[in-house]
C-alpha cells in the first residue's frame, strides 16, 4: 500500500467512499503510484497531471476537463503547482456530484516556499465550501508533516455553479521548481 508512510494523509481519505476517483496528479509514495493501489480497491481510478506519468492522462488543469463526475476527488499537493487557480478549482468542483467526497492537502505560506506557487488558507477551504455547496467533514492543520499543511476532507452537499473565493491564497512570489 502507498500510503503506509503517510498515516494522516491515509486518515483523510477513510472512510473511503463509491466506486470511481479522480486523481489530480500521479501521486506516488517513493516509487509507489496511488493509481493501481485504489485500482486493487475496485475503483475507476482516474489520475490527471501534465506530464502524463504513471498512467496519468496528460491534460493541463488550466484548461476545462470533461471526465464526468466522481465519487471521490483527490488533490494531495497538485494545486500548488497550477499558474491559474479558478480553474483548477473549478474542475475539481465539477468533477464532484452531490455525495461526492474531496480529499485535498495544500502546503502553508512560509513554510514550502521552494515548492509550488499557490498556498490556500484555511480561510480559502471555508469559503469555497460555503460557495459551492460543500460541507467540511474535516479541516486542520498539521505543524509536523514535516512543513505545515492545510488537510481538508469535504462532502458536497448540494450542487452548484462554480465560484471561485477571492483572496484568499497566497502566492510565492519567489519562482518555484515544478511550476506549470
Amino acid at each position: 500500500m502507498p500510503l503506509t508512510s503517510r498515516p494522516r494523509e491515509w486518515a483523510l481519505y477513510q472512510p473511503l467512499v463509491g466506486s470511481s476517483m479522480l486523481e489530480l496528479g500521479n501521486k506516488k509514495t517513493g516509487d509507489k503510484a496511488y493509481k493501481p493501489f485504489f485500482e486493487s480497491l475496485g475503483y475507476r481510478h482516474v489520475s490527471v497531471d501534465w506530464n502524463g506519468r504513471d498512467g496519468a492522462l496528460k491534460l493541463d488543469l488550466r484548461k476545462p476537463i470533461d471526465l464526468g463526475t466522481f465519487d471521490m476527488v483527490t488533490n494531495i499537493g497538485t494545486t500548488e503547482h497550477v499558474s491559474e487557480q479558478a480553474p483548477v478549482w473549478r474542475n475539481i468542483c465539477e468533477a464532484m456530484h452531490v455525495g461526492s467526497v474531496l480529499i485535498s492537502t495544500t502546503p502553508i505560506e512560509g513554510h514550502w516556499w521552494w515548492h509550488g506557487e499557490w498556498y490556500p488558507t484555511e480561510q480559502f477551504y471555508r469559503a469555497l465550501a460555503d460557495l459551492n455547496g460543500l460541507e467540511i467533514e474535516r479541516l486542520y492543520v498539521e505543524f509536523d508533516y514535516p512543513h505545515k499543511m492545510i488537510f481538508a476532507r469535504m462532502i458536497r452537499r448540494e450542487a452548484r455553479p462554480f465560484t471561485m473565493p477571492d483572496g484568499l491564497m497566497y502566492r510565492n512570489r519567489i519562482r518555484p521548481r515544478n511550476a506549470h
